[in-house]
């Protein structure tokens, strides 16, 4: 199985990223095969989607890189931090680009193809908020896992088989991320 593992941190020291290097260091032990994508490196800087006709977008360098490890990908695991309720803009990005229509999905005449059905996803997220803010939505309106399962990976024919939230990172200790860490880990090794 390979694990494509995409981690939206610009922070070399934060939990997020202890995150993905102990799930793909786990997965590695375990599985096939697995690689990280860090949005935020230089090399692989995708600009904001733009276009003046749907069907041209613009011209993105990694967008062909990054759909083919998509493509090689059974599983992808999303790992990114909350903030302002949702998703880091860059990670947002990185759906907008690279999920486009004719390789994520295609409208057709008697319905609409998921393209990438089969495949499914993890999600990690971290904040500093207690975590039911996020999970349910008759508190703010906004349920992250709901809007991720339902509006960007259904719509792709990705199943979501995994969503969790680590809150509180502000005032954990390290004791408490240890425990969290072997959390990741067991979900690594499903």
């Amino acid at each position: 199985m390979n694990k494509l593992i995409i981690k939206a941190s610009p922070s070399s020291t934060s939990f997020t990223h202890k995150i993905a290097e102990s799930y793909a260091k786990w997965v590695k032990e375990v599985w096939d095969k697995a690689e990280v994508i860090d949005l935020y490196d230089k090399t692989l800087v995708q600009s904001f989607l733009s276009f003046e006709d749907k069907k041209i977008l613009n011209d993105d360098i990694n967008r062909k890189k990054m759909q083919e490890k998509i493509t090689w990908a059974d599983e992808l695991v999303f790992i990114f931090p909350i903030w302002w309720w949702g998703l880091p803009g860059i990670l947002k990005n990185f759906f907008d680009t690279n999920l486009e229509a004719w390789f994520a999905f295609q409208y057709q005449k008697d319905g609409m193809q998921k393209l990438l059905d089969g495949k499914t996803a993890k999600v990690f997220c971290t904040c500093d908020a207690p975590g039911f803010l996020y999970k349910y939505s008759f508190l703010t309106g906004i349920n992250l896992r709901k809007y991720m399962k339902s509006m960007i990976f259904w719509f792709c024919g990705i199943k979501l088989t995994h969503f969790q939230i680590f809150d509180k990172m502000r005032v954990r200790d390290e004791k408490s991320r240890r425990i969290l860490l072997r959390n990741v880990n067991e979900e690594a090794s499903n």
